[in-house]
């Protein structure tokens, strides 16, 4: 089963974050990168199987961004090299985030992006080389085809919104040459009540 809005949202941001922001330094853009470390209070909703209706509660940290140059590479390194490869890319790098859910340690995560949106909030990606273990949502068997979460948050001006998280997905190139991701088993947990934690 495919991610389908939730899919097309990430990749199109995946494969246009270097032009997002290459265009704003061309347009003398000099507003600050939004300031770092930050940390978001989620609810996540199970919208399927036996998490459906169930909540929990995390705290989503961001502690730097991926830049432009790490993210040529890793779609170079994912294209080449294939979804092994690429958690081997990730593997090298530092985390730049973490998602904890409430009484969990958590994940960390190995690309963080944002852009700008219309009002003056922010979208934002991040991913991790590993499935996320988020409560007691995925103590069932994972595929080892399946190595990465993502998580993505909207949040306007004040750091309010809402997102998604999807603990266990596959990264790849179809046969067409384009950008896939899939989800295994349950549809992503959606995400409510985020707000900037100050």
């Amino acid at each position: 089963m495919r991610l389908k809005n939730f899919q097309v949202m990430t990749v199109l941001f995946v494969l246009s974050g270097c032009m997002v922001s290459n265009a704003f330094a061309q347009n003398g853009d000099t507003t600050a990168l939004p300031d770092l470390p930050r940390q978001y209070a989620v609810t996540a909703i199970g919208q399927s199987g036996a998490m459906s209706g169930k909540t929990f509660g995390a705290n989503v940290y961001i502690t730097g961004w991926t830049t432009d140059q790490q993210v040529k590479d890793f779609i170079g390194t994912l294209r080449e090299k294939g979804p092994d490869g690429l958690v081997s890319a990730m593997e090298k790098t530092e985390d730049v985030g973490r998602l904890s859910p409430t009484g969990f340690v958590g994940s960390g995560f190995r690309f963080a992006r944002y852009r700008p949106t219309a009002n003056g909030g922010l979208h934002i990606v991040m991913v991790t080389n590993r499935p996320i273990a988020f409560g007691e949502a995925y103590h069932g068997t994972r595929s080892r085809d399946y190595q990465f979460g993502i998580v993505v948050l909207d949040v306007d001006k004040d750091g309010k919104g809402t997102g998604q998280l999807a603990p266990v997905c596959k990264i790849k190139f179809n046969k067409k040459n384009e950008l896939e991701i899939e989800h295994y088993g349950q549809k992503p947990f959606r995400l409510t009540n985020v707000y900037l934690q100050k």
